[in-house]
């Protein structure tokens, strides 16, 4: 499994074959709570900006190119085409591992309706899968001491092999890096809104837009309130300016 590097971040080239090696062997073999990260540009982004969350994907278990903006970069850096990984990708084949090995699995995150549908969801299509805890906090809980406390304590009890929190980055990072130890998770993986698309809460956009990498564009058709200024005002120029610092200094060294 090669790793290219962007401003010092360690970016995995990896594909599911291996990456179903490399979970597996984490979770029968290795003791150790590692942090797993679908690195897309918006995380790119607050990375440069925070030295916190820069310092949390620096020292990552393993960063995966979530998104064509990630990809597109390191070609244009290192002329190596790589596989994206999405959030999806990972939920999937952990839910489908969990149907080989019993794992016990927490979720949290989303609404009260989408972690209730989650939950019949999988209990259908993955019987292996235990589900050790299913838990909606409140928005920005982790500023809650007392329901923070709570949602920590249900974790740490319910004992889980693999925990996915969805939450925006970098909130979900700074979390599972704070108590990932406490709680004794062998995989710990912030899965955005992996939930809301494997309930049906919210649409994946068509195969043609995720063929042509304009799934951010479907994104923001549907949600433009809350994504212009992600992808428009922040996302764009800041890929253009990561590219045109790549150009720049590969023409300097040649």
């Amino acid at each position: 499994m090669y790793s290219y590097d962007l401003d010092g971040i360690q970016i995995s080239s990896s594909d599911l074959t291996e990456l179903r090696l490399y979970f597996i062997d984490s979770l029968v073999n290795s003791e150790k709570s590692k942090i797993i990260i679908t690195f897309n540009l918006e995380y790119y982004r607050n990375a440069i900006i925070n030295s916190n969350f820069y310092s949390i994907c620096r020292n990552a278990d393993m960063v995966l190119p979530d998104g064509v903006s990630i990809t597109s970069l390191i070609k244009l850096k290192h002329k190596k085409k790589i596989l994206r990984i999405t959030g999806n990708d990972l939920f999937k084949l952990i839910l489908d591992i969990s149907n080989e090995i019993p794992l016990k699995i927490a979720f949290v995150g989303s609404t009260e309706q989408v972690i209730e549908q989650l939950k019949n969801k999988i209990r259908i299509e993955y019987p292996g899968c235990k589900i050790a805890a299913a838990i909606s906090p409140s928005y920005y809980f982790e500023n809650k001491e007392e329901e923070n406390n709570k949602v920590l304590k249900q974790l740490v009890n319910s004992k889980p092999d693999v925990l996915f929190l969805a939450l925006r980055n970098p909130r979900t990072e700074f979390w599972l890096n704070k108590y990932k130890d406490q709680i004794g998770s062998k995989l710990n993986i912030g899965i955005g809104a992996v939930f809301d698309f494997y309930t049906g809460h919210k649409k994946r956009s068509p195969e043609i837009f995720q063929k042509l990498a304009l799934e951010w564009a479907w994104r923001l058709f549907q949600e433009p309130k809350r994504l212009y200024k992600r992808y428009l005002i922040e996302g764009i120029p800041f890929y253009i300016k990561k590219s045109l610092q790549i150009i720049l200094k590969n023409d300097n060294r040649t």
